[in-house]
């Protein structure tokens, strides 16, 4: 059954959104987490139940989610939905709306979207690689129309979309994988000139080599130690994202978001965004 609206209101917060009833009005009262069952999913399910966001966690394994489902529930008193989901599957998108169905959705991170191959192009099937064009381009691409759109007309919300350094430039064995990546903070950024305007908050959350169980078995898988590759700490990529959402378009995680080399540098790609965008306006027309 659809979910009866949430009324912010100092009454009805938990103890949480108490300490930032300013979050939940400038975002709303639930968060869409994708990859929300362990990892960094989990640390960005509990930044924003901290801060007294509902969450819906969908990730594809069940028992994983119902786990995380009730330990937010019991430290932060917020209300908490799961859904299981393949993301690579053909409609996919159509499940998230449906399983966000009467929630005010005004948070959604978009964090599952790792490579699953690590093969060279030509070694996997076609459709292994269609599979994550369907989870990191597909996906991600319907999900923002369709959330995006309700944040517009609301005038308040906000995308975040976890991406990787990979999408800076193309790498053997992960063709489909930086392709994808490439797609993703080219979207955002354009996002995030086209949706401001509208109070609409859009960042790509840019990290390297991160500490997740996803990680851990890709190394153990190939005999390497944790020491063999310096790990960013998973709780504090989300703690510095989610306080950034409103630093978009883009912010590399451990950068100096101030340096005037334009690949990783927030400053420059934000003023490279806003220029371009000034020029078109000459050929397209100004909003």
């Amino acid at each position: 059954m659809p979910a009866e609206s949430h009324v912010v209101s100092t009454s009805s917060l938990s103890p949480s959104a108490l300490a930032d009833s300013a979050f939940i009005q400038r975002y709303g009262t639930w968060a869409l987490i994708t990859g929300g069952s362990d990892g960094l999913g989990e640390q960005f399910a509990r930044h924003a139940a901290s801060r007294g966001l509902n969450c819906l966690l969908v990730a594809r394994t069940a028992g994983k989610l119902e786990a995380l489902a009730s330990k937010l529930r019991e430290e932060f008193g917020v209300e908490v939905r799961t859904r299981s989901l393949d993301l690579t599957a053909d409609g996919a998108a159509a499940e998230l709306k449906v399983a966000a169905t009467g929630l005010e959705i005004g948070l959604v991170i978009f964090n599952a979207g790792g490579d699953t191959a690590g093969t060279r192009f030509l070694e996997s099937p076609i459709e292994d690689w269609r599979a994550l064009m369907r989870r990191n381009v597909d996906l991600l691409t319907e999900a923002c129309h369709h959330f995006g759109g309700a944040m517009v007309k609301r005038g308040r919300g906000g995308l975040l979309i976890v991406g990787s350094e990979a999408a800076l430039g193309g790498q053997g064995k992960l063709s489909i994988y930086t392709a994808t990546k490439g797609y993703a903070i080219n979207f955002g950024e354009s996002l995030w000139q086209e949706l401001r305007p509208h109070g609409v908050h859009v960042l790509n959350a840019i990290i390297g080599a991160t500490d997740t169980p996803h990680l851990r078995h890709a190394l153990a898988s190939r005999g390497l130690p944790l020491a063999a590759v310096t790990l960013a700490n998973p709780d504090d990529v989300a703690r510095f994202m989610v306080n950034g959402l409103a630093r978009g378009p883009t912010l590399f995680y451990g950068a100096d978001e101030t340096s005037a080399d334009l690949p990783k540098s927030s400053r420059r790609r934000r003023e490279r965004v806003e220029e371009l965008t000034k020029l078109l306006e000459q050929f397209y027309g100004a909003d």
